[in-house]
């Protein structure tokens, strides 16, 4: 069974000048919690993943903090990510956009490689979910459900319907 086989092809994205407030609310409207960053011509360029919406309650970037923390008699500094007191101001939403806190190290694959290879790729890289292109361009994108989803199918333990 390939990628292509079982992966989810309509996928919701977001373009780098989308912004917190979009994103926000495309995260209430979707199950899914990883929204691609595309430009012309479904071109991949980052994603934004729940994870990477915490990057806005940080006070530094995590190099900056790391290096910080290599400095002798400087105290201790701490990633304060308390989202419950941090001071948010209100235009943050209109302010903080994709390409501010997307991620730019993805994991790909590719359409026809077999779900065995994908799901090495995901224990190999600790992911739930790959991010399927080709020649750059984004198709899709692959989760652990989806390949147990398919494995079922394939055995008959559900009816391609969803039902059995």
């Amino acid at each position: 069974m390939r990628v292509k086989d079982c992966m989810t092809k309509d996928v919701v994205c977001v373009k780098r000048s989308t912004t917190l407030s979009e994103i926000l609310a495309t995260f209430r409207r979707v199950s899914f919690h990883t929204l691609p960053v595309i430009e012309e011509k479904d071109k991949l360029i980052g994603v934004v993943t729940f994870e990477d919406l915490l990057k806005v309650f940080r006070p530094y970037a995590v190099e900056v903090t790391d290096m910080l923390k290599t400095i002798p008699f400087i105290g201790e500094v701490t990633e304060d990510e308390d989202i419950l007191v941090a001071d948010i101001s209100q235009d943050l939403g209109l302010l903080v956009v994709a390409d501010d806190i997307m991620s730019t190290d993805f994991v790909t694959i590719e359409p026809q490689v077999d779900v065995s290879q994908a799901r090495q790729l995901m224990k190999l890289h600790s992911q739930n979910r790959l991010l399927v292109t080709e020649y750059g361009r984004l198709q899709g994108i692959i989760s652990l459900f989806d390949i147990v989803l398919a494995i079922f199918k394939e055995k008959g333990i559900i009816a391609n319907n969803g039902t059995h």
